[in-house]
């Protein structure tokens, strides 16, 4: 059967937990106590032994400037507090220390031994410094300070406790002189590189404002009257442009009518002089120009013969004509209708004249246009102009509001630093003078007690649970039912103590008793029938007295067996005869009890016909609770020396029979044997109900898997608080069950029984003699 190596967490309540600390505790309650014991003796022996020191206290008190601050505002500085670290600091230097160890004579006793720094540092975990004050608005203000001293004299203790506070109060003037004159100091200092990055910052505004002249935010409004200025000019000069083009369309188009019709015609609507009135030269020329028109546009070449006839005439009569009117051959080369007409001659002037003054008003708009978009540039370049110089006006206007602090700070500096040099400021004064100690400091006896109380119980509770940690077992049922595949039949006190814990008298008397004599008490007054110890003998006389069943069958631990064999039976109701096999993982824990006491119930209370067989050939032990003994046992059965009604022993006359080893020193070969006993099991069973086989424990036997093919039922014994969990587990992987496997937790505590059985007795009073007696028959 494979088992689960990390069992699951536990969800039970926290009483139940405590519940279980508590039986840790109890159960090793010598050890708590002895813990406990041993604390309280070295508390005591500290309290002894440690040496004795006297503590002498000084009070200093705070006081605040004597003038209002409404008048004068002091160096604020570091707080009372960071001051007094520094001042404490200070106070506690090597060398402040060296002086007073010399000055008073202090651990004269060890000077030669120890070192200087030992003693210095003695010395400062002798002093103690506290601070009292309130916490307002602005946090915690100290008012009061105890600067106390301890040492083993207690007027040594006074005086250097006065001399600490002497230096503090010195300490303080010096901090805060140097506090103030460092402030005017550094005051004066900060003013004048305030005041040259106040001149720098202004040599910056003004070079910005000579580089962006013009676009500058105090001239926007400006700019904006020139940029309306300008596109007003603009709009007219449009306006002239769009005049003076239409003037020079109307020219030209009086130019190509009068070209077309041949006549020169005036511009108020005279009549043109006639053609007959031109020059024959220039009607030749208009003719030769016609001609060479179409034959050039008759796609004849340059070379074609009438046109090089024509181009000559024509150069010919440009000749004449600039002959006649003294213009040069250049001249000639245009349109010579047009330069020797008078009438078109004037309209062409015109048109010139319209010409250049149109270029000249252009020229103009354009001069206007570029104005106009400059002014524009500086209006969009303004906003951003803006925000650097506003940039530039905010530092500077900082850099002057610091400078003006500056400045007032350095004058309340000044006045500061009259105030305390006149020791009108904030001042330490001795409220409380070094006292004379009367009482100890050291040790704190109560103290040293109620730890060394303490750290026992600690220790003990911590041993405790440690020891019970170090080597788990299990102590309850549901513990055992966290076992995966794990039924718990039953869960059985301690019974057993009661013999185990008779003194060597109660057990002279309990074997010597005759039987008329009464059994000695075992607990509390309670006494067992004499005639028990009469019919045994000392050595069987303690395993019967685990045969709680028959001797005290209203006790919890009967209650349990009866439990465990009532359920065996509702298990194996149907089934016939059914063999069981009861084992546990080491020697000790119960398993023949369990097999004896279950084989006795189930004959006695149940009345099922019950065998027990003893399977231990190396430690049997059913033999010694047989009342009634039988000739031969498993051994001549096996070896055919003896039939099985021969072999056969008893508990008293109940239908309870125990089948044991039998002869000694016989051969034990445990393999052989269970193999016999296999074969011959089958007609055992037809003569019983139950067959319950007492097996050897699983970790010390080599026949385990052997005998577990035998059974139809395998039952565990598990001894509470002894067998650690990690055995009954390697014991449970060694049987390599793969059905349900029970459990009896045996030798439970008492306190870890269900509340619902508190009401059983553990045993029975001397007087139920009666009921034993029946009960034996």
């Amino acid at each position: 059967m494979e088992m689960n190596r990390n069992e699951p967490a536990a969800n039970e309540p926290a009483s139940v937990t405590v519940q279980v600390y508590w039986a840790m505790i109890v159960r090793r309650k010598w050890l708590v106590i002895g813990s406990v014991l041993a604390g309280i003796v070295v508390a005591g022996v500290l309290c002894l032994v440690l040496p004795k020191s006297y503590r002498s206290s000084t009070l200093i008190v705070i006081e605040n400037q004597k003038i209002p601050d409404d008048y004068v505002k002091g160096i604020g500085g570091a707080s009372v507090e960071e001051r007094l670290t520094l001042i404490q600091q200070q106070v506690m230097s090597r060398t402040l220390l060296g002086q007073i160890i010399e000055e008073f004579k202090l651990y004269e006793s060890k000077l030669d031994q120890e070192i200087l720094e030992s003693s210095i540092e003695k010395m400062r975990k002798a002093i103690k410094v506290e601070t009292v004050g309130t916490i307002g608005a602005r946090g915690k203000s100290v008012e009061t300070i105890t600067i106390s001293f301890s040492n083993k004299d207690p007027k040594t203790a006074m005086e250097v406790a006065a001399k600490l506070a002497s230096l503090f109060i010195e300490e303080n003037l010096k901090v805060r002189e140097q506090l103030v004159t460092g402030v005017a100091t550094f005051l004066e200092q900060e003013l004048h590189d305030a005041k040259q990055a106040l001149e720098a910052q202004e040599q910056v505004i003004s070079q910005y404002k000579s580089k962006y002249t013009g676009l500058l935010p105090e001239q926007m409004e400006a700019n904006l009257r020139s940029l309306d200025r300008l596109q007003l000019d603009l709009n007219a000069t449009d306006e002239l442009i769009h005049g003076l083009t239409d003037k020079v369309s109307s020219v030209e188009k009086l130019i190509k009518e009068y070209e077309a019709g041949g006549a020169t015609q005036g511009a108020s609507g005279t009549t043109a002089t006639s053609p007959a009135g031109m020059d024959p030269l220039i009607g030749r020329l208009r003719e030769l120009e016609r001609n060479l028109t179409t034959l050039l546009a008759a796609n004849y070449t340059e070379t074609y013969p009438d046109i090089v006839e024509a181009r000559q005439e024509i150069k010919s009569v440009k000749k004449q004509l600039a002959e006649k009117y003294g213009n040069s051959a250049q001249e000639m080369d245009g349109d010579a209708a047009k330069t020797f007409d008078p009438y078109l001659r004037e309209l062409l002037k015109q048109r010139n004249e319209l010409r250049v003054e149109l270029s000249s008003v252009k020229d103009r708009r354009r001069r206007l246009a570029e104005h106009l978009k400059e002014f524009e540039y500086r209006v969009e370049q303004t906003p951003s102009r803006e925000q650097d110089m506003m940039i530039l006006k905010r530092d500077y206007e900082n850099m002057q509001k610091n400078y003006q602090a500056l400045l007032d700070k350095r004058l309340n500096a000044h006045v500061a630093e009259n105030l305390e040099k006149r020791q009108k400021g904030e001042q330490f004064r001795i409220l409380d003078p070094a006292n004379l100690p009367q009482k100890l400091d050291t040790p704190n006896r109560l103290l040293i007690m109620a730890l060394g109380l303490l750290g026992g119980c600690g220790l003990g509770v911590g041993l405790a649970i440690g020891l019970d940690q170090v080597n788990p077992t299990f102590k309850r049922r549901e513990e055992v039912e966290k076992l995966p595949g794990i039924r718990v039949l039953a869960v059985i006190p301690n019974f057993d103590s009661p013999h185990h814990q008779l003194s060597q008298q109660a057990k002279s008397s309990l074997v010597s008793a005759d039987v008329g004599s009464p059994l000695p008490a075992v607990r509390a007054g309670r006494r067992y029938p004499s005639w028990i110890a009469g019919a045994y003998s000392e050595e069987a006389l303690s395993s019967q007295l685990n045969l709680v069943t028959k001797w005290q069958p209203h006790s919890i631990a009967a209650e349990q067996y009866r439990t465990a064999a009532t359920k065996l039976l509702l298990s194996t109701e149907g089934r016939g005869s059914t063999v069981l096999e009861v084992t546990s993982a080491l020697k000790g824990e119960g398993k023949t009890t369990t097999v004896v006491n279950l084989g006795y119930t189930l004959a006695r209370n149940l009345g099922r016909k019950t065998l027990l067989i003893e399977c231990d050939f190396r430690c049997p032990a059913l033999h010694e609770y047989v009342t009634i003994p039988a000739q031969a046992g498993l051994i001549e059965l096996l070896d055919g020396e003896a039939s099985l009604e021969n072999c056969l022993s008893s508990i008293d006359e109940m239908p309870c029979s125990i089948l044991s080893v039998g002869r000694t020193g016989a051969d034990f070969n445990e393999l052989t044997r269970i193999q016999q006993l296999k074969a011959m099991l089958p007609r055992i069973r037809t003569n019983f109900d139950y067959v319950i086989i007492n097996t050897p424990p699983v970790l010390s036997s080599a026949s385990m898997g052997m005998l577990a093919s035998l059974a139809d039922f395998h039952i565990m014994v598990i001894r509470a608080g002894t067998t650690p969990k990690d055995v009954v587990k390697q014991a449970f992987k060694m049987l390599g069950l793969s059905g349900e496997v029970h459990v009896i937790l045996n030798a439970v505590e008492g306190k870890s029984m269900p509340s619902y059985m508190y009401g059983y007795p553990l045993f029975q009073n001397g007087n139920e003699k009666q009921s034993i007696e029946s009960t034996s028959k």
